[in-house]
């Protein structure tokens, strides 16, 4: 999750040598760097050279679309990283993908994912099977069962992946480096560069995924346009991913008809029917009412076949809170310490849910900045009804037991809703292992 590149080691069967992060960024060595990732590619063992722990083994990438080749973290080893590495990714149980079953996601030698969704992008017939229901080929790692509260899912809902999509952009993360640098371009680019790591339904996600943006004309708005134009010739679905245009009454009222969005250029309106809107409106009440309350609504599509290049219908429908920086927040208060967090140039991930159980515990931050072997926990508490107090005492015990009466931060946001004695955070220290 971290932004900082280290030097890698790559050893062949008569040598090694370890490569400078100038080396692997600067232009002049382009060319140079990708020779060196073409003859080591399925042939020679690569190491990050951060401060972590274990052989923080490498993945070397082929990205035939454009010729490239890059590197990526090897299946199952993102905890072995430093904290400030930028192929940190911390366990599947810290986050809801321990929520999943063996086959829902799985981490392939090359470094991509291969999930299984709850619904396909292709239009199977009616004899055909389902199209993510795949055994793992030989290039496959499938992720391990590690025995969890609700880890029962057989596949990824479009919250899910909406989820998977975020985590893996790290866009729900945060350090102080990445201050006025994001925007709906960038988060196109990243989640767009993600998609092509995502293999589901016998192709890339990236050639289904449509991702809104800001400006009119040029790459961004073209290649919208031109998977639309691709779904309609082959019968493909859609995945829409765009922010809901600010809230007025008129915009709500038209909901049951279609998604107002923000940054629609290349992407075919997005059409919802009454039912569907009511179901949608059910499942993220809290979501709906922070978008009343002119907050920052990100909403995730599943289409049918596009009819034309100017509409769709919507399959199903998600929603996600996220804060002015696109930090996914499940409160106000949470959006307070948010917003707290980056002004005191902290940093940190907000760990997502995915499909887990209600009753499986995660924080609602971690810190990565504070000096300790492992993320430090947050949590906020917004209520004092006697159902939310037995899951308060519940999860205060989790935190106490896993790391101690002083290993995690706590809020009770109930009894300060105006922020007034908010505790001060853990000072941060160094964030390597």
């Amino acid at each position: 999750m971290g932004e900082k590149m280290y030097p890698v080691q790559i050893k062949r069967i008569d040598s090694e040598k370890v490569y400078s992060v100038d080396f692997q960024t600067a232009a002049k060595y382009a060319t140079q760097w990708k020779e060196v990732l073409q003859k080591a590619h399925s042939r020679s063992v690569v190491a990050c050279l951060c401060d972590g722990s274990g052989d923080r083994r490498l993945a070397i990438r082929h990205l035939s679309a454009s010729d490239r080749f890059t590197l990526s973290k090897y299946p199952h080893t993102g905890q072995e990283h430093a904290l400030t590495c930028l192929f940190y990714s911390p366990d599947h149980n810290k986050s809801g993908l321990g929520a999943y079953g063996a086959g829902v996601v799985e981490e392939t030698l090359d470094g991509d994912l291969k999930i299984r969704l709850k619904m396909g992008l292709r239009k199977k017939a009616a004899t055909e099977g389902d199209e993510d229901e795949q055994e793992p080929g030989p290039d496959e790692v499938p992720t391990p069962a590690v025995p969890s509260a609700g880890q029962s899912k057989t596949a990824m809902t479009l919250l899910g992946l909406l989820h998977l999509l975020w985590s893996e952009s790290h866009l729900n993360t945060w350090t102080p480096a990445m201050t006025g640098k994001r925007n709906l371009g960038l988060v196109h680019h990243l989640l767009t560069t993600t998609a092509e790591k995502v293999l589901t339904s016998r192709m890339r996600l990236a050639e289904a995924l449509v991702v809104a943006t800001s400006t009119s004309t040029g790459k961004q708005p073209d290649a919208n346009a031109s998977k639309v134009a691709k779904a309609m010739r082959n019968g493909r679905r859609l995945v829409v991913i765009a922010p809901l245009a600010s809230h007025s009454a008129d915009r709500e009222e038209c909901a049951g008809n279609y998604l107002t969005i923000t940054g629609f250029h290349g992407v075919p309106r997005l059409m919802v029917d009454p039912e569907l809107w009511e179901v949608v409106k059910r499942r993220f009440s809290r979501e709906i009412s922070a978008w009343r309350q002119g907050r920052k609504v990100i909403a995730i599509a599943q289409t049918d076949k596009p009819s034309t290049k100017a509409k769709a219908d919507c399959l199903d429908v998600a929603l996600m809170v996220v804060s002015n920086e696109w930090i996914p927040v499940d409160s106000s208060y949470e959006a307070t310490i948010e917003s707290k967090l980056r002004d005191e140039a902290r940093r940190f991930m907000k760990p997502l849910r995915f499909d887990s159980a209600d009753e499986v515990v995660f924080p609602d931050f971690w810190l990565t900045d504070v000096a300790t072997a492992h993320e430090f926990p947050m949590e906020v508490y917004g209520r004092a009804d006697p159902k939310y107090l037995a899951r308060k005492q519940v999860k205060s015990d989790h935190y106490t037991n896993e790391y101690g009466s002083s290993g995690w931060w706590w809020w009770d946001a109930s009894a300060d809703p105006q922020g007034q004695n908010i505790p001060p955070f853990p000072m941060p220290g160094t964030a390597e292992r």
